[in-house]
């Protein structure tokens, strides 16, 4: 069951990327923001995260949404995810989940990106291949379904529901970073638990090298 749900996930990725996001990526962003488009041009890395919602943790007994790294059309683990040092990364946030769910007022806005802004493509329809999106630098808490957060770079990308997110970062030089999704979408009275507390779901790893 989870082989046909990681091929069906990974079928809507080749949609989604071959005739909708990869067509408006240049098109799009680089009209929304001229800075952007300028700074993105020298040293810059691509990486694509997604995140499903039905995926089984054992230690939770039940589905829990999970990051995962998207590489050469198969879903990787996001446990310990691999960047350059010194370098522009361009991170795209492949979200399938709804949300909503909340999150401190420490990590309500975007931070560490370029102009703390991100692009958001497809608010709330995550499948279609109408190209339209626009640069916010925040969500509402009733559209919010997960961050991508790593405190010691001062990075906090915020993902809507159903979403595609694009946000351009600087790393440092080198060192282990932690990242941590700050929305409560987990088990427990808290919502802390399960995935929320496993590497590879909603936290993990950032090694620069």
């Amino acid at each position: 069951m989870k082989t046909i749900e990681t091929w069906f996930y990974v079928g809507l990725l080749a949609v989604i990327l071959i005739f909708g996001v990869g067509m408006y990526y240049e098109g799009a962003i680089s009209h929304a923001s001229p800075s952007t488009s300028t700074q993105s041009s020298t040293n810059e890395y691509n990486i694509t995260l997604v995140i499903t919602n039905q995926n089984y943790l054992a230690s939770a007994g039940q589905n829990q949404p999970a990051y995962y790294v998207l590489e050469n059309g198969k879903l990787m683990s996001s446990a310990q995810i691999y960047l350059p040092g010194d370098s522009l990364i361009r991170m795209t946030i492949i979200n399938y989940d709804t949300g909503p769910g909340t999150t401190s007022s420490t990590y309500n806005k975007v931070t560490g990106t370029l102009n703390n802004t991100e692009y958001v493509f497809n608010d709330t329809s995550v499948n279609t291949t109408a190209q339209t999106g626009h640069w916010i630098s925040s969500v509402p808490f009733s559209d919010l379904a997960h961050t991508f957060t790593v405190p010691n770079m001062n990075l906090n990308i915020m993902v809507p529901s159903e979403s595609i997110v694009v946000a351009y970062f600087h790393t440092p030089a080198s060192g282990v970073y932690n990242w941590q999704c700050e929305v409560d979408c987990g088990t427990g009275a808290s919502g802390w638990g399960g995935a929320m507390e496993t590497p590879g779901w909603m936290q993990g790893e950032i090694v620069l090298d």
